[in-house]
């Protein structure tokens, strides 16, 4: 018969033992990876991306993966990072018993620009960071533009120069709408860059303005601007050209 001081020396032991199975119990297999994202359609790509897979182990990943003691996985946010360029702030966390919740900031949405019947909605600079099967009222629409295909995380349209006068001019607008409290980008309906001599936007739904590409886009758009905002009256209806010569036209209906 075993003496009670040899059987107090067990009891650690136990205790030990108990403290490492309970990590490796079912409870504790991954069953849900949740992604922040307002573009839910991305959120199944961004956990692929992760790394993570359901059914594993919580613990076993943690130590495998990232930091116990934090409950982060630091090599699912780097690999997260890595597929997706326009990602910041990245955080893969372990959410007990069974649950990963990923949460990540992106750029800046800017642009809506159509393409085979869905929008891609992409930053100043064009990249995309989501879709959207409609357009969202506040953001610039863009039509015109050649497409042959694209990936989330990776600027579209980057051989297509005309691009950058878009940006030029929400850089402009957005500008204009800080400095002088007003909101341009919001009554910008489109803008079109399917025409080879200049850009077309339409504003309010009232006023059609043609930039000429021939000339500085930023100083156009400080100018129209300042047209549209203090010399053509909120009911005129019309067509603002730069185009027509020296000084842009007003020509209403």
């Amino acid at each position: 018969m075993k003496s009670p001081k040899r059987l107090f020396w067990l009891i650690p032991i136990i205790i030990l033992f108990i403290m490492l199975a309970i990590p490796l119990l079912p409870v504790y297999n991954i069953k849900e990876i949740e992604v922040m994202s307002e573009f839910p359609e991305t959120a199944a790509g961004i956990a692929e991306a992760s790394g993570l897979k359901t059914g594993s182990n919580m613990f076993i990943s943690l130590i495998k993966q990232g930091g116990l003691f934090t409950m982060r996985f630091t090599e699912a946010e780097q690999n997260i990072a890595d597929e997706f360029i326009n990602f910041s702030n990245i955080s893969v966390r372990a959410k007990l018993p069974s649950s990963v919740l990923i949460q990540y900031s992106t750029k800046e949405p800017a642009f809506e620009i159509e393409y085979g019947g869905i929008y891609l909605v992409t930053d100043i600079n064009g990249c995309v960071l989501g879709t959207r099967d409609s357009h969202e009222l506040g953001f610039v629409r863009v039509t015109g533009m050649d497409i042959v295909g694209f990936t989330m995380g990776c600027v579209v349209g980057n051989s297509d120069e005309r691009f950058r006068n878009i940006s030029e001019i929400y850089n402009g607008m957005k500008w204009y709408d800080e400095i002088y409290l007003t909101a341009f980008r919001e009554y910008i309906e489109w803008i079109d860059i399917s025409n080879n001599a200049y850009i077309a936007l339409m504003y309010d739904g009232r006023v059609l303005v043609k930039l000429d590409y021939d000339e500085d886009i930023s100083s156009q758009t400080a100018y129209m601007c300042v047209i549209l905002s203090q010399r053509i009256g909120s009911s005129e209806k019309g067509v603002l050209d730069f185009t027509a010569g020296e000084n842009p036209v007003f020509s209403p209906e």
